[in-house]
């Protein structure tokens, strides 16, 4: 929740009242050029091998070891046992070159370690992911990417990630940025890009959540 201050006299004292005023608004790309856009996109919950898909306007849905929940802005992603091993928001925005940027806001459960929060899908090498920002349990939540701790203290706080990711031909490059902040870049691989985002991976602790807001794409 954002806190909005402001400065009231009562009986010639000042005091300050703190009032919530609901989650924050996105706070844009990082870098200009860039237009919001609106892909279609799609939720995938993993059942026992299975991927089953249930569209954008889901607000709520659960397979064996995972479950989706909408509500107040806010998407909750959780595994629960091993009956599953993703519940992901897939992007239907397919590229191979161009500029795209993802921004959201995220939060990590207390308890939540080494799951996929967000990816950019698409390696020619190996059919897999050009990047993986994934949630640690280790420093009070860390979240790692591109082979990198990004930050740590982190469970039950939301943090804004902006990733953006210059596809070519031959590669290209991707950046990751926190609260803003410019903290890692490297080069791709070529491949069919898309992103994805909410929790993945196979369940280690007794369950996994990531709660996600405020995304928003842009491209150029």
């Amino acid at each position: 929740m954002r806190l909005a201050r402001r400065i009231a006299v009562i009986a010639g004292t000042a005091v300050m009242i703190v009032a919530a005023i609901g989650p924050t608004a996105s706070a844009g790309p990082v870098g200009s050029g860039w237009t919001e856009h609106n892909p279609a996109w799609n939720l995938q919950i993993q059942s026992s091998g299975t991927i089953k898909s249930y569209p954008s306007s889901t607000t709520s849905a659960s397979g064996p070891g995972g479950s989706y929940q909408r509500s107040g802005g806010v998407q909750t992603f959780k595994l629960f046992n091993n009956g599953s091993n993703r519940v992901e928001a897939r992007i239907q925005d397919n590229y191979r070159t161009g500029q795209r940027q993802f921004e959201g806001e995220l939060k990590v459960t207390a308890g939540t370690d080494d799951e996929s929060a967000m990816q950019i899908f698409g390696n020619d090498g190996d059919g897999a992911t050009t990047l993986m920002i994934r949630s640690h349990s280790r420093g009070g939540g860390t979240l790692r990417g591109g082979g990198k701790d990004l930050i740590s203290g982190i469970n039950g706080k939301w943090v804004r990630i902006n990733v953006t990711h210059n596809a070519t031909a031959s590669g290209g490059s991707f950046s990751i940025y926190i609260n803003g902040k410019h903290v890692h870049t490297a080069n791709g691989p070529k491949g069919d890009h898309y992103f994805k985002y909410g929790v993945y991976g196979t369940l280690k602790t007794a369950s996994a959540e990531h709660q996600w807001r405020n995304v928003h794409f842009y491209r150029k």
